[in-house]
């Protein structure tokens, strides 16, 4: 099983291992455990782990009046040594704003 692709899941793991001949007993067990340990199958997986409370659209009553603000980096580093972004989206239209940073602080 280690040689196979294994972010599909348990059954299509199992799957894999019956058309190139392999069988045992616990076979579709045994690929639900391991596809359990594997952090990649994990993190690519088809299934959607967040709570559905969390999943809920945000509403924004006008324009400019609720915002998402994200820091995103380390970024490849560009000139005047900034290597972050701040990056602000307004619910309501959309409308995104970003700035380059060289680091961050609670200052900026």
């Amino acid at each position: 099983m280690k040689g196979l692709r294994k972010s599909s899941g348990g059954k299509a793991l199992a799957g894999k291992s019956l058309r190139q001949g392999f069988y045992w007993p616990t076979m579709l067990g045994d690929a639900h455990e391991v596809v359990k340990r594997c952090r990649a199958c994990q993190e690519h997986a088809n299934v959607n782990h967040q709570p559905a409370a969390l999943m809920r659209p945000l509403e924004s009553p006008c324009p400019f009046d609720q915002w998402g603000i994200d820091l995103v980096g380390p970024l490849p580093q560009a000139t005047g040594q900034r290597k972050f972004l701040i990056v602000a989206v307004d619910y309501f239209t959309k409308w995104v704003e970003a700035e380059p940073l060289a680091k961050i602080s609670e200052r900026k």
